[in-house]
């Protein structure tokens, strides 16, 4: 019968650091009361060994791992799980283990604080609103090939306390032979996974975060075919312009998100067929790196900028830390006529889509 390993010792992240490796076996329908009415034969027959490391599961990765969602996801197979940890971030790996040095990594868990350095998210303006109350994305490619479709991420933001930069960032990357994220199901339980963990570590570590509720299955990533006509849009690009502006500028189409706040948010504005013309992002917590500095710099220049490129920030509470707005003009394409640029609608524009996107996450008004 085999144990269970843990080690601990310095990690990567620092002396402070710890990581620990635990193997499990995941199998289903076997109950504590099956154990005791089979209890030889469950035993001689390695049932017992493998019910005992289902069970362990549970305290995987500091007991912060979302057990339940994990054995749905890799639906039997035999698994490591193994975590990491300083005073700035925290991850938990799922790995096969069919061979423990060199098995496959099924499920990353990340979390960083949102003012550490090199602190990463998953996520893009394309993404999945989760909603429901949480701050975060889903993002899986409904045109992914059938060799990728075991492959998704998700993100959340969680706020500790009222100050930028107090709060929690969280990611899942998945990997999964036995999930097909083109289904509801296996979003939903990947979701789980995600909101589940981080939830969870926040407690432990003593982030006042209130969690969202349940998600349910977020949806897919949008793509640039997922195109509709403008006079239709009613999630990250509604409000942002006006029917006589959008003709003007020769706006027809736009790809956009649903609704709900995330840590990227994008609108894009396009012509006929979807050809782009106009995109608008919001950043929030670490994904804004640079974007802060290229609004910083475009600060210092009061004149119209001839990209038409112009940003706006906002102070936001946790995790949203200095937010930063961006409109991007589509600019060197050399197959299409050049657009004629109207900076003070640009300018206006810029300033709806981002009082409506701060105003979701709580933030001070753009400027």
């Amino acid at each position: 019968m085999s144990g269970e390993n843990a080690e601990s010792g310095e990690s990567g992240a620092g002396r402070t650091g710890f990581w620990r490796r635990r193997r499990v076996r995941l199998t289903a329908g076997w109950t504590a009361g099956a154990v005791a009415l089979a209890g030889g034969l469950f035993w001689v027959s390695g049932g017992y060994d493998a019910w005992r490391h289902d069970s362990a599961l549970d305290s995987a990765c500091e007991g912060d791992l979302a057990a339940g969602p994990v054995r749905a996801l890799v639906d039997g197979a035999e698994v490591t799980t193994e975590s990491a940890a300083s005073s700035r971030q925290w991850w938990c790996k799922v790995r096969e283990a069919d061979d423990e040095e060199d098995g496959v990594v099924r499920l990353v868990v990340s979390v960083y604080r949102a003012d550490a350095r090199g602190a990463a998210v998953d996520a893009e303006g394309e993404d999945a609103p989760l909603g429901h109350g949480w701050t975060g994305g889903f993002s899986f490619s409904p045109d992914a090939d059938e060799d990728d479709r075991g492959e998704a991420t998700a993100s959340v933001l969680l706020d500790c306390g009222k100050e930028p930069g107090d709060g929690l960032v969280a990611s899942v990357r998945a990997r999964l032979d036995s999930a097909d994220f083109t289904t509801a199901e296996a979003r939903t339980r990947l979701t789980e996974v995600l909101t589940g963990t981080a939830a969870s570590y926040a407690r432990r570590t003593g982030c006042a975060a209130k969690p969202g509720g349940t998600v349910g299955d977020p949806g897919v990533s949008v793509t640039s075919w997922d195109y509709k006509p403008f006079d239709k849009v009613s999630g990250a690009c509604a409000g942002v312009l006006d029917a006589a502006t959008a003709a003007r500028w020769g706006v027809r189409t736009a790809v956009e998100s649903a609704a709900g706040p995330k840590p990227v948010e994008s609108c894009t504005l396009g012509g006929m067929q979807g050809t782009r013309l106009y995109a608008f992002d919001a950043y929030y917590g670490p994904l804004v790196g640079l974007k802060r500095l290229d609004a910083r710099d475009a600060g210092r220049v009061p004149a119209d900028r001839p990209n038409g490129n112009y940003f706006l920030t906002a102070q936001c509470p946790g995790a949203g830390d200095t937010a930063v707005y961006e409109v991007s003009p589509r600019v060197g394409d050399r197959h299409a006529s050049p657009l004629v640029l109207d900076h003070g609608g640009l300018r206006a524009a810029l300033g709806r889509f981002a009082a409506k996107s701060a105003k979701a996450h709580g933030c001070e008004a753009p400027k």
